[in-house]
């Protein structure tokens, strides 16, 4: 039994149709009953040759996909671990921005503020989602810091020949950074 035509929009929760016609894909779920319904609003496609249904969403949905690379602002900084916000990616700005987390590498030495800082936007690729926890390395090569912070008076980390200094207070800090570090076309082409 189909309770909703192919191409008909459909709101969360709505039945679509029986398991026995068409099984769940995309945007749907199975409940108890054997009645296949969608979990958010859009168009019913159906599949005649998999026999499967799914609803394509009207609004595109934004997803972080494993391999996608980011933008991110870091957040918060502990001993093995970095928290960030997701701004952007793959080049596409965020509407609303994830959180998410810089994970150690496997031989990693000393603390994570040695390669991050507070205000950081740092390049990171995607490497796993659990549980809607998104996991995130800098660790390859062509990622890390774009834009530092200074972490005792707030002013830009300048690139040098001696490392990374501070334009307001002069100190040096270290980061993890990508060869275009500091290049604001290359940042301003990553938030889109």
């Amino acid at each position: 039994m189909v309770f909703a035509q192919d191409g008909e929009i459909v709101s969360p929760g709505q039945p679509i149709c029986v398991e026995e016609e068409f099984l769940p894909g995309e945007n749907t779920k199975l409940h108890g009953d054997g009645v296949v319904a969608s979990i958010t609003y859009g168009r019913v496609r159906y599949d005649r040759r998999a026999r499967k249904v799914k609803v394509e969403p009207l609004k595109p949905v934004e997803e972080v996909r494993v391999g996608d690379t980011v933008l991110a602002e870091v957040k918060e900084v502990q001993d093995k671990i970095a928290v960030v916000e997701i701004i952007s990616v793959d080049g596409r700005p965020l509407k609303h921005p994830r959180t998410a987390f810089i994970l150690p590498a496997p031989r990693m030495r000393g603390t994570m503020d040695e390669y991050v800082g507070v205000g950081d936007l740092v390049v990171a690729v995607v490497i796993n989602i659990f549980a809607g926890v998104i996991g995130l390395t800098i660790w390859r090569q062509g990622l890390g810091a774009i834009y530092s912070l200074c972490d005792s008076c707030g002013g830009l980390l300048k690139r040098t020949q001696k490392g990374l200094v501070c334009t307001r207070c002069g100190k040096r800090e270290k980061r993890k950074i990508v060869h275009y570090y500091g290049n604001m076309a290359r940042l301003a082409s990553m938030v889109g």
